[in-house]
């Protein structure tokens, strides 16, 4: 996954690094949102908690030991516990929304460097699909990059004695470089800096940052945690055959910051999930917008307790796997935002 130190109707393909630490639209209509997925409540409809469950605790099921997400957010999301209506998805202003709801439905349970530690045979059974929606990317185009918010409970510890809070986190997707058979790496590399491919990144990567200033501009947050989306693993391929992720970063981000200027209080993320805990924390967390470095294949955590990255650590301790999938949560919204390219 991409975070260093830390972090369609039309889609169905047959076919880290360690300690968390950042540096690593409308709402859906009533009605099924995606194949074999949850139908969205109508107005002032309860959600089928159990069923909503049910698909949560299958999906769990497909995982490699020790790669899934924690259990108490299957129970919290039966009991009705979760945010579920705070949960958003933004995507580029432009995007197909069909393409935009497939790609969050169509997700893979894990996978870390093109390796997928879950059953295909099971997943395929379960949800109709081997693996996730990216795979229809090809060299000449890009599945679309998304974004997801939600309000999730963050736990200091596994235990039945650890501590609970409530963060507000955006789900941003580097682009991939960890692997040639990476879409991402297939469709950019090799790179030199001034190229078009190389400017249609950096617009791209400002896309991405900018999911997360209009995220927290439009929920009226003071603070923002950044971490190194798409450092770290995600940003080999990039740092041997192309001018490297730092050059990006400072690229894509800093126009971004500009606009945004004196908006927010822009700082580096925290170790996670020690910084929801400490005393003096609790009302910053409050006006607070955290991001986590996410996947473009992967349901929010990737592999949880045996992925060292920023994903894995929010992973681990949150519910956000079952907050951020459309097949456990119909009440998400859907909002668009502008294009930078």
């Amino acid at each position: 996954t991409s975070a260093p130190l830390a972090a369609p109707a039309a889609l169905t393909p047959t076919t880290s690094t360690p300690a968390a630490v950042g540096g690593g639209g409308g709402a859906a209509a009533a009605g099924p949102s995606h194949p074999n997925g949850a139908a969205t409540p109508a107005a002032g409809e309860e959600p089928n908690w159990e069923e909503l469950a049910k698909m949560a605790e299958d999906l769990r099921g497909t995982y490699k030991d020790g790669f899934a997400f924690p259990p108490w957010s299957i129970e919290m999301l039966r009991n009705g516990q979760l945010l579920c209506g705070a949960t958003v998805v933004y995507y580029r202003e432009g995007d197909s929304l069909e393409e935009v709801k497939a790609i969050a439905a169509q997700r893979e349970p894990c996978n870390i460097m093109m390796r997928r530690p879950y059953s295909l045979d099971r997943l395929e059974r379960l949800l109709g699909h081997r693996t996730g929606g990216y795979s229809m990317s090809t060299k000449e185009k890009l599945q679309p990059n998304i974004a997801i918010f939600c309000r999730t409970p963050i736990r200091s510890n596994p235990g039945p004695q650890a501590q609970i809070e409530t963060v507000n986190v955006i789900n941003v997707i580097g682009y991939a470089f960890d692997a040639p058979n990476q879409p991402d790496w297939q469709y950019f590399l090799p790179l030199a800096e001034g190229d078009a491919k190389w400017k249609e990144l950096v617009a791209r990567f400002s896309q991405m940052w900018r999911f997360i200033f209009e995220c927290a501009e439009r929920r009226g947050y003071k603070r923002i945690y950044l971490a190194d989306v798409g450092g770290g693993a995600f940003s080999e391929g990039l740092n041997k055959h192309g001018p490297g992720y730092l050059k990006l970063k400072d690229a894509s981000l800093n126009p971004i910051k500009e606009e945004y200027k004196d908006r927010f209080l822009v700082e580096q993320l925290p170790r996670i999930p020690d910084f929801a805990f400490q005393s003096d924390n609790k009302a910053i967390l409050e006006e607070s917008l955290l991001v986590n470095a996410w996947d473009p294949w992967s349901m929010v955590g990737n592999g949880n307790f045996k992925d060292n990255s920023l994903d894995g650590f929010f992973g681990r301790c949150t519910a956000m796997a079952v907050l951020c999938w459309p097949k456990t949560n119909p009440c998400m919204k859907w909002e668009a935002v502008k294009s930078d390219w």
